[in-house]
């Protein structure tokens, strides 16, 4: 499976259908969902958590009472996006005293007072998935990842099985489809032309750890073939203002001021690490800014698949303070290697300018190296040494570095 499809939102609206529970675990996955998704569906034993968070009335023995905040960041971010955050409107009961008695209950008349009376939910009813039903209709982009059921040691269920039903018509109106878990990979198994509309993997713990920034083995390789396809008008207000990235962009804080003091130009900030990206994204969203954004990626193999397909020209790439590994002579200079080097060359304007700046003189060096030996001779040197900051605009280590009085080592360098 091509785990970057996850994080593809080029087909929209794109709507996840999110089941099982544990969401204290999940709660960076999740936030990344909601900062991408157009819409989102709990199901399973996380549609409790959402729906004590909006305020209804759950019992306790069903609540996560150590995920209350992560929760609450969840509805936040969905708030703030104006995205529909859905959760079960009815379930199916099994009686605690009769193991042969289920009853479909109201979802709020049940968990406000009948889970006391011995009725324990074991699966989505009817009234849900026909709301699901009809929700999916107008989305061009569905994800379900983990159980409907709310019975973990049940993998398959009647909801499954319905719900994959729901999938395989909607597969049919050019809906793309992807499946992740067990649950979800044998409710569509064995449908017709099933294997050529949806794209899946049973194994759901690797993908959870993916969406939740974890870099895994062959990630890289996926990133590199699995070409990115962003929707730049929906990024930026102005697709034909030039564009400033900045790899390893971190906490964002440099790019947030410089998309503040230069409203001319779009800013990307490319970062490996997911946490950071999703609270960039938050904060992006909640400013209101249309010439920022952030994009979670080993920039190494996916920067040329990225911004080849920007329609504007790309003005200035900046790499700030990488961390150098001393330990390993081959990895001193581990953001930089010929791929990048040879990627931005071939993208940037002429003319365009590349930043280079550490606090470590040798890291600095090591770039410009790279730079200068892998740069198909498009690229000279533009300004050195002891150079000023350029921007008045300082990083977070930047910051740092200079307020203990020690020196930052800087290179500017141009296309010709």
């Amino acid at each position: 499976m091509q785990l970057l499809k996850i994080n593809d939102t080029t087909r929209r609206p794109y709507i996840a259908i999110i089941g099982g529970s544990n969401f204290l675990r999940k709660a960076p996955a999740l936030h990344l969902l909601a900062s991408q998704c157009d819409g989102l569906f709990l199901v399973g034993k996380l549609s409790f958590q959402i729906m004590n968070g909006l305020g209804i009335p759950v019992s306790s023995c069903l609540i996560e009472k150590n995920a209350t905040k992560e929760v609450l960041q969840l509805i936040e971010i969905a708030h703030n996006r104006n995205i529909p955050i859905y959760y079960p409107t009815d379930l199916w009961c099994l009686n605690s005293n009769n193991n042969e008695q289920l009853e479909i209950f109201d979802s709020a008349e049940l968990l406000s007072g009948l889970i006391s009376l011995g009725w324990t939910p074991v699966d989505i009813g009817p009234s849900t998935l026909e709301r699901i039903s009809s929700l999916l209709s107008s989305y061009k982009k569905i994800l379900w990842i983990g159980p409907t059921s709310f019975d973990l040691t049940e993998e398959f269920s009647v909801g499954a099985t319905q719900l994959g039903q729901i999938l395989n018509k909607a597969s049919h109106n050019s809906c793309d489809i992807i499946l992740v878990g067990g649950a979800a990979c044998k409710a569509v198994k064995g449908m017709s032309d099933s294997s050529s509309q949806y794209t899946a993997s049973e194994n759901e713990s690797i993908v959870w750890e993916f969406l939740k920034g974890r870099i895994l083995p062959g990630i890289a390789a996926l990133d590199k073939s699995y070409p990115y396809q962003i929707p730049w008008d929906d990024v930026f207000s102005d697709t034909t203002q030039p564009l400033f990235v900045d790899i390893g962009s971190g906490n964002g804080l440099f790019l947030f001021q410089m998309a503040r003091n230069w409203e001319g130009l779009n800013f990307l900030g490319l970062e490996m690490n997911e946490k950071l990206v999703v609270r960039c994204l938050q904060d992006v969203a909640s400013a209101g800014k249309r010439n920022l954004y952030f994009l979670s990626t080993n920039a190494t193999s996916t920067f040329r698949s990225i911004v080849s397909s920007y329609p504007g020209q790309l003005t200035l790439v900046s790499i700030q303070c990488p961390n150098p590994d001393f330990n390993k002579e081959q990895n001193r200079w581990r953001m930089v290697r010929r791929m990048l080097v040879e990627a931005v060359a071939d993208l940037l304007q002429v003319n365009g300018k590349i930043y280079l700046q550490s606090d470590v003189e040798s890291v600095l060096l090591g770039m410009k190296e790279q730079f200068i030996s892998h740069g198909k001779g498009q690229l000279v040197v533009d300004s050195d040494g002891r150079m000023e900051n350029p921007f008045g605009v300082v990083s977070d280590w930047e910051r740092h570095v200079l307020a203990r009085g020690a020196p930052m080592y800087r290179t500017m360098l141009r296309k010709v």
